[in-house]
């Protein structure tokens, strides 16, 4: 993102709804722009109840012609289970091929020095479906190394084509013990200016955590902005609009759309 001297969101107050572990980056760019980062982690990414189911697609993974990664939390666990087994990891996944759904998910891949075959335009599994069909992989075995809980369209879609495939928890995401009084504080004088939320989850446990009997009215002014349409989708459901939403789904777009939110509205 090209460097921004005119600081538009200077002053403005921005939540960061992320896992605390994954929240520096986000809190960089707004601060590049002048906004106050404020941290709020409603989700935190701890292993799985058990690891037995991907102890053995780790032990049959020759059977596999591709593995989908959907996500750097799915890369860093499922490749961390390998190097705390002691596997080698690009000798353990040399030969299957490698989907990555987002760029940030092909770069945590790649630095463990392994190579991606597939990265989809579109950034969202329906886009990895299409792919896969034009592809035309029918019968081909498919590991998908995931939370624990997810969406099925993925799996599902990928099954209907004909591919067999395997879902393997890797990592599940909980709701971290958090004070939210302050937060709720700087709601009810309207001292927040955009909550932000880069999934599902993260939108879930927020309004969770803020009062499902009450977030409507501590939310009213402040700004949504979503990483992709599936996050967006869950807002909505919860009857609230979306403010701001980048054309690709990344940290650094989501940053860029609510710049570009509020350079259009200081034009107005």
């Amino acid at each position: 993102m090209p460097e921004n001297k005119n600081r538009l969101l200077s002053g403005k107050k921005v939540v960061i709804t992320r896992p605390y572990d994954q929240q520096e980056e986000v809190v960089n760019l707004l601060s590049s722009f002048g906004a106050e980062p404020v941290r709020f982690p409603v989700i935190a990414i701890v292993p799985p109840d058990n690891w037995e189911e991907a102890d053995r697609a780790i032990e049959n993974l020759t059977g596999y012609e591709w593995i989908i990664f959907t996500s750097v939390n799915g890369v860093q666990s499922f490749i961390g289970r390998l190097i705390e087994l002691n596997r080698d990891v690009k000798k353990t996944l040399y030969g299957i091929k490698i989907c990555a759904v987002g760029l940030k998910t092909a770069d945590a891949i790649e630095k463990y020095g392994l190579d991606v075959d597939f990265v989809p335009e579109e950034f969202r599994a329906e886009a990895v479906i299409e792919g896969f069909r034009d592809m035309g992989n029918r019968g081909e075995r498919v590991l998908i190394p995931r939370a624990q809980v997810g969406r099925e369209v993925l799996p599902d879609e990928l099954a209907r084509m004909g591919m067999k495939v395997s879902i393997v928890p890797v990592y599940k995401a909980v709701r971290p013990d958090i004070d939210v009084s302050g937060l709720k504080k700087m709601l009810k004088k309207k001292e927040i200016d955009v909550v932000t939320f880069t999934s599902g989850s993260c939108v879930r446990n927020f309004l969770e955590i803020i009062g499902l009997n009450e977030y409507k009215i501590l939310l009213t002014g402040v700004k949504i902005a979503c990483i992709s349409p599936v996050t967006a989708d869950t807002v909505r459901k919860y009857g609230l609009i979306v403010d701001i939403a980048p054309d690709r789904y990344t940290v650094e777009d989501l940053v860029e759309a609510i710049v570009k939110y509020y350079e259009i509205k200081n034009l107005k």
